[in-house]
């Protein structure tokens, strides 16, 4: 009785999978295989049926109106069918494989563009600051800098004196605002000289030391990787100072074997890191982060643990 229950559940299951394989013809680009299933899983609940007919009905004479071979040649059949489907579902399988990689492709090309033309941006404003407001600011410091020369009264010279003031920070911020816009040494000199001068200019609350090491003196690279691992070594250790309540992060920037490892350590409070993978899009910055890496065809990791401060490591191969 367990046998003859199986044997229909069989049949059932089997041409519910017959059913699929013909729906699936109409949403995928190997009709073929599809089909071959269909004729197999067809075939196979011949030959359940036939096996459950004769189970239940002992006078089974209509089968021996068949050829001899002839369910020896419905097995065949149903191999071969299996077979040949399976050949063409290997071609589906690489075919989406190809659009996978297409879409990969894609998608670094856009990201690539996206950056390139943010840099392109990013240069154009600083170059516009620099040479257009800047000579301005200036000009105004020098005219407020002759009025200051003319005899006056304490009160108008001490308002003279604070233009003047006012005049230089605006100049200062206005360089610094367009260095960060378009590092100048980033352009010149490489990303080494970039995250160097970066971290020296830093402005760090009391007891925070930085430490910078590099193999890289003037090695250069693409814009595009040189661009990408400043901004992320920028926006790394800005994270470190502001969230980690560390005292000490270490920076460290190599080339070994074509791979370009980047590693920024503190010893903070570090974090749970179970959230950034439960989480549906991490931390925005982490997740910037990793998706210029990404284009890149670089890799991040991040380590940490609650008081046991945090170490990220980004590696990028420079051949790709």
């Amino acid at each position: 009785m367990v046998l003859k229950i199986l044997l229909v559940i069989s049949i059932l299951l089997q041409l519910v999978a017959a059913i699929i394989a013909i729906r699936m013809m109409r949403v995928t680009k190997f009709n073929s295989a599809w089909l071959l299933f269909a004729i197999a899983l067809s075939l196979m609940v011949f030959q359940l049926i036939a096996e459950f007919v004769n189970m239940v009905v002992v006078d089974f004479d209509w089968l021996l109106s068949f050829p001899k071979d002839f369910m020896v040649w419905i097995g065949v059949i149903t191999s071969l069918c299996f077979a040949v489907a399976l050949f063409y579902i290997r071609k589906i399988i690489y075919y989406i494989s190809q659009m996978n990689e297409k879409h990969r492709l894609t998608e670094k090309r856009i990201l690539n563009t996206i950056i390139s033309t943010e840099e392109k941006e990013r240069r154009r404003f600083s170059k516009d600051l620099h040479d257009g407001l800047g000579p301005l600011l200036s000009s105004v410091k020098m005219s407020v800098s002759a009025l200051s020369k003319i005899e006056m009264d304490d009160s108008k010279k001490e308002i003279i004196q604070n233009a003047d003031y006012v005049i230089e920070e605006a100049i200062k911020s206005l360089k610094e605002i367009s260095n960060n816009l378009s590092p100048h040494i980033l352009n010149n000199f490489g990303v080494a000289r970039a995250v160097n001068n970066f971290i020296n200019k830093l402005t760090l609350p009391m007891q925070m030391k930085i430490r910078f090491d590099t193999n890289l003196k003037n090695t250069r690279f693409s814009s595009n990787i040189e661009a990408i691992l400043y901004r992320v070594t920028c926006e790394l250790v800005n994270n470190a100072i502001k969230h980690s309540k560390a005292t000490q992060i270490r920076v460290s920037l190599n080339l070994e074997d074509q791979n370009i490892t980047l590693k920024v350590e503190d010893n903070g409070e570090g974090f749970d890191t179970s959230v950034l993978e439960s989480a549906s899009r991490p931390g925005m910055g982490l997740y910037n982060i990793n998706s210029r890496i990404s284009s890149l065809k670089g890799s991040m990791t991040v380590d940490s643990a609650k008081g046991k401060g945090t170490r990220v490591t980004i590696v990028i191969n420079t051949l790709n």
